[in-house]
């Protein structure tokens, strides 16, 4: 069953916090009335359990790791900016004596600004959506499919020993999920077999492409076009010529954070984070 035929049911995503926190450090839960029919885990399947705490432990384990990929280059943000803007009353005035050109100074100082800015945001910005975001989506929906099999296990009216080797199963392959390799184009972990877990994992894909994958994408796509424009200008004291360049880049990069959005709230699949590399007419090999 194709899990994006089941996007309109996102009232499902309500379930998300919940299902995740009953993983936690649940020892096991006592069988409820019966419900819907389970997916349940085959009690007969070994199962070695985290120790108690170990999903905690390890998802903030992994906030160091993201941020040792990310914070050096907020530093970098942070830092290397206000020393340019700091600096660029006197790139203007070493860039007019050199040029004789007030219009190419004022590129000249812009992209001393500029490009500072637009190399931390690329570094921030292409780490979160090719290797933090892919992986810490992948653990959020192991943590939902394995939350909702659990409750689909209680409401059956399992056996206790049932219920808790479902929450066993669970907890492991959340910690597994968490403790995945940080790679780029990580494959899809969590595999939903109910209607109920396919909209919420929709749910899930439609949310990060609307709060992270496409506003990321427009920030980073906005130091480019400034970037872009600053070049342009500082080779060719084109005022009108480097407003249009900028402008047309971050066109580009609007029409690919729509197609994010699109492609995520329709059968197509979500598509693949845009790397430096890929961004339509990304600075430093732009043809504007």
């Amino acid at each position: 069953m194709n899990r994006h035929q089941h996007a309109r049911i996102l009232a499902t995503v309500m379930l998300t916090p919940l299902a995740a926190l009953a993983l936690v450090n649940t020892p096991a839960a006592s069988a409820a009335e019966a419900g819907p029919p389970p997916t349940v885990v085959n009690p007969d399947e070994p199962t070695t359990p985290p120790p108690p705490g170990a999903i905690v432990t390890t998802f903030a384990g992994n906030q160091l790791k993201y941020c040792a990929l990310i914070c050096p280059h907020i530093i970098d943000f942070v830092v290397d900016v206000p020393v340019a803007i700091v600096r660029s009353p006197g790139v203007f005035a070493t860039a007019q004596a050199q040029t004789g050109s007030a219009d190419r100074a004022t590129g000249i100082a812009a992209a001393s600004i500029t490009h500072p800015a637009n190399s931390a945001m690329t570094g921030i910005i292409d780490n979160d959506l090719n290797l933090v975001l892919p992986r810490a989506q992948n653990a959020l929906e192991v943590a939902v499919v394995e939350g909702l099999t659990v409750a689909d296990t209680v409401r059956s009216g399992a056996a206790p020993e049932a219920v808790g080797k479902a929450i066993d199963t669970g907890r492991a392959k959340i910690v597994d999920a968490l403790n995945a390799p940080i790679v780029a184009k990580p494959p899809q972990i969590a595999a939903p077999t109910t209607p109920a877990q396919a909209a919420v994992l929709d749910a899930i894909d439609v949310g990060s492409a609307v709060l992270f994958q496409a506003p990321e994408l427009l920030m980073v796509g906005a130091t480019e076009a400034a970037d872009i424009a600053a070049q342009h200008l500082a080779t060719t004291g084109d005022t009108d010529g480097a407003r249009s360049a900028g402008v047309a880049h971050f066109n580009d990069t609007l029409t690919a954070a729509n197609d994010v959005i699109r492609q995520a709230t329709t059968n197509h699949p979500v598509p693949e984070p845009l790397s430096a590399e890929s961004r339509p007419g990304k600075a430093g090999s732009h043809s504007d």
